[in-house]
């Protein structure tokens, strides 16, 4: 029974750690808060779009697609709802109502919040745990209000659960949140440093440069790398580990090294254009975040970040990139990144481009696209 318990309580706080050691929620690497913050100013602003299934098309993509994306939608809508439901269905059984909490993680929106943080406070410390994992795509301040009491939860797994999902926006917080989290983090790394497998060391890793403590963090990187020069995660945990010091040109040398090595891996080279643009080398980071849409066709954010870093080169490649990131997604904020470079460029289809968004945002995003018209 322990070696499950403590087994389970590993897959949580690997879950929310933001290093995608179990896949992560968005398959992006830790450092996708960075992303946001380089380029988020250009499309995706302060806004309060409510996701929900969309209608039509701007007109961008033929029939068969349309219809595909349209059920699609409609079928994801209605999983959500579902998922939402169980959540908060106390005749179900925990561990029901757990695995619905996990699949809202991936979904985040205003009824996936509304039963994560009820969950928060459910009797049961399985569905609290889960909830923490559930919590996991909000931004950090409402994060901080809904997990910080957890620090103290009467469970283990709960307060390492949720002290792992904290600790890595460290560098954001206030000096009282900072001291509030230092015996959480304290509780969490001795548990971290009790586990000897590569996992838990990475995670370790993680603690000690989300916290700031880089030599540490570059000591187990190097032991671990040693060990297997196998695993991406290594590599990008290492190299977020010299951005977060400044030191870019290191971690774009120690990025192609890993490049060599794992040459398939799309989240090199997203890494790599996040160096790179540091580097104000915004050129070849859109060669490089070109590479990752090629790797991973699939993967929406690298569409639209592929669309940021492509218009000042090519607007045909950034329009197209875009409209491909919001035909993969239906995400209403890449519709407004559609919307935007629609306007600013006189497209043929701006108007139907911004009627779709009017159905999914509030007035006010509408009128500010169209202050951009030229």
């Amino acid at each position: 029974m322990k070696m499950t318990l403590a087994k389970g309580l590993l897959v949580s706080i690997l879950t929310v750690s933001g290093g995608m050691l179990l896949g992560g929620v968005s398959a992006l690497p830790a450092s996708a808060t960075e992303v946001v913050d380089a380029v988020q100013e250009k499309a995706i602003q302060e806004k309060t779009i409510q996701e929900k299934a969309i209608q039509e098309k701007t007109g961008t993509q033929d029939k068969p697609e349309q219809s595909q994306q349209v059920q699609s939608q409609q079928g994801q809508a209605q999983q959500l709802q579902q998922w939402v439901m169980i959540a908060q269905d106390k005749r179900q059984d925990d561990a029901t109502r757990a695995e619905a909490l996990k699949q809202l993680a991936r979904y985040p929106n205003q009824n996936s919040l509304v039963a994560v943080a009820r969950a928060l406070g459910d009797e049961s410390a399985v569905v609290r745990e889960a909830a923490v994992v559930g919590a996991e795509p909000y931004q950090f301040a409402h994060r901080w209000r809904m997990l910080s009491p957890l620090l103290s939860d009467s469970e283990l797994r709960v307060r390492l659960t949720a002290t792992t999902n904290l600790v890595r926006n460290f560098a954001e917080m206030s000096p009282e949140q900072q001291s509030m989290l230092e015996k959480p983090a304290a509780e969490l790394e001795a548990y971290l440093e009790g586990k000897k497998d590569s996992q838990s060391q990475l995670l370790l890793a993680d603690v000690y440069r989300w916290q700031q403590q880089w030599q540490p963090a570059q000591a187990l990187y190097d032991y671990l790398l040693l060990e297997d020069k196998t695993n991406p995660q290594i590599w990008l945990s290492m190299a977020d580990n010299y951005r977060a010091q400044g030191e870019n040109e290191a971690a774009n040398k120690l990025l192609l090294k890993a490049q060599f090595i794992l040459p398939d891996n799309a989240n090199l080279y997203y890494s790599q254009a996040l160096t790179l643009v540091r580097l104000n080398q915004k050129a070849d980071a859109a060669t490089a975040i070109q590479k990752s849409t090629e790797l991973e066709p699939r993967n929406s954010y690298f569409w639209y970040l592929n669309g940021v870093l492509q218009e000042p080169i090519d607007i045909k490649v950034a329009t197209a990139s875009f409209e491909k990131a919001y035909q993969i997604s239906g995400a209403p904020e890449q519709l407004y990144a559609v919307c935007d470079i629609y306007i600013r460029h006189d497209h043929q289809n701006t108007k139907a481009c911004l009627d779709e968004l009017a159905e999914v945002a509030p007035p006010y995003v509408i009128d500010e696209l169209k202050s951009k018209q030229g």
